[in-house]
């Protein structure tokens, strides 16, 4: 079965959760645009919003979101902030100890759609995703950047694939 046949054959909508990683977020010093953009796009293609959270930049502050957001019955969860490098980014190394399966794909073509956006500043990021199984459930994990811009750019391949993705984490 080639791609394009097992994206027909993949879930069109699903449930999802958003979480924001952000200090200043967290302490309500700045709107979680991302998260909205995350959120209202995603509504807008039919799925459901099952969960969202703004936390800090606290590896066991997300682990408990992506907990929380799995018992919420999430089946993609994008988060977005804690990419970067400074040493507050702390999403990736707190979320890809429980990745089953790392897709490192995603990060590299977010990577390569970035570099068309922004250059070489694309190499800042850490984005990735993974699938996360427990109880016999998969869900999978969309780690994005925190800017708007950044965070379009990535479901722009979350909105193509995670069907797809979904299809075969459940396999």
């Amino acid at each position: 079965m080639g791609t394009e046949e097992h994206r027909r054959k993949a879930k069109r909508v699903f449930r999802f959760a958003v979480i924001t990683v952000s200090d200043s977020a967290s302490r309500r010093e700045r709107e979680d645009e991302s998260g909205d953009v995350i959120e209202e796009r995603l509504k807008s293609l039919g799925n459901t919003c099952v969960y969202r959270s703004v936390v800090p930049d606290d590896k066991l502050r997300i682990l408990k979101a992506l907990a929380e957001a799995f018992e919420a019955g999430a089946e993609i969860v994008v988060t977005t902030g804690g990419t970067g490098v400074t040493s507050r980014d702390v999403t990736v190394e707190a979320v890809r100890p429980l990745f089953d399966k790392e897709l490192a794909g995603f990060g590299d073509v977010f990577r390569l759609m970035s570099y068309e956006e922004v250059g070489t500043a694309a190499i800042l990021t850490g984005a990735t995703a993974g699938v996360i199984r427990s109880g016999g459930r998969a869900m999978v994990v969309f780690c994005l950047p925190g800017s708007p811009n950044a965070v379009r750019t990535g479901l722009r391949i979350i909105e193509r694939e995670a069907g797809h993705v979904l299809k075969h984490a459940g396999e």
